[in-house]
């Protein structure tokens, strides 16, 4: 099945689709995710990160800032079914 992915970044204002080739949505939420950091590479880190860094990421955010926004099967003219997936 084929999948397109929206990923949203707010500190940048960015939004970054892909569109990958997967079984189910968990595999195709982690395609997308490698996609992203292999176009967005996450800066480094010299610190071990704060609590509102770990906040975030317990609310299903990458420490890069980017988020999966919308992920939907990728069908016919004019039929996509959305699904929820988790961040990895």
């Amino acid at each position: 099945m084929r999948w397109r992915l929206q990923f949203y970044n707010e500190r940048r204002g960015l939004l970054a689709r892909y569109s990958v080739e997967a079984p189910l949505p968990a595999a195709a939420t982690r395609f997308g995710w490698d996609a992203l950091r292999a176009e967005h590479p996450p800066p480094r880190r010299k610190k071990r990160p704060g609590l509102f860094e770990l906040a975030e990421r317990a609310g299903g955010q990458d420490p890069s800032g980017w988020v999966l926004y919308r992920i939907v099967q990728d069908g016919q003219p004019g039929s996509g079914t959305v699904t929820g997936a988790p961040a990895t």
